[in-house]
């Protein structure tokens, strides 16, 4: 249960329940493989805005829903935490603004830990991946939001107990 995809998360193990797991990580790093494996090994609830869009207008990438699809997101990440469950969310994260106002709705309903999984990947590599996914995000996003990561990099002074960077 430690390891998921060939990467090891026994820090977890040491951080008190119930865990929130933020994936941070540009669309094409691996953010939704690594978070989806890492959710069904711990039994933890899995809460994406891009699925939430999809079941409100079947299409992932349709941004006319994005502020209910966030809506709906936190209002699942309070369900969870209220009956203690943990959760993992992913989304981008890209702008410490967004993280913070994670951390604020997840500590207000009860999260003990806040964990950043962090895929840092090139945004070559990233490029690369992109252009061979179902829904292709367009490269001039993809460099803002990489761009976003280097100007406002992840820190524990944003309220995380732990970040778990993945090269």
């Amino acid at each position: 249960m430690n390891r998921v995809n060939g990467l090891e998360f026994a820090a977890l193990d040491e951080l008190p329940r119930p865990q929130v797991i933020l994936g941070v990580g540009i669309p094409g790093s691996g953010k939704s493989t690594v978070l989806g494996e890492l959710a069904s090994e711990r039994g933890y609830t899995l809460i994406s805005p891009d699925s939430i869009r999809e079941e409100l207008t079947g299409d992932a990438a349709n941004q006319s829903v994005n502020g209910k699809a966030w809506d709906i997101a936190y209002e699942r990440a309070r369900h969870a935490l209220k009956k203690e469950e943990s959760i993992v969310i992913d989304a981008t994260y890209s702008l410490r603004s967004r993280r913070l106002e994670a951390i604020n709705i997840c500590r207000s309903v009860g999260a003990a830990s806040m964990i950043a999984v962090h895929l840092d990947t090139p945004l070559s590599e990233t490029r690369e991946r992109n252009r061979s996914r179902d829904r292709v995000v367009p490269d001039h996003a993809l460099v803002r939001m990489h761009q976003q990561l280097i100007n406002c990099p992840i820190s524990l002074d944003e309220g995380f107990d732990t970040i778990i960077t993945i090269r």
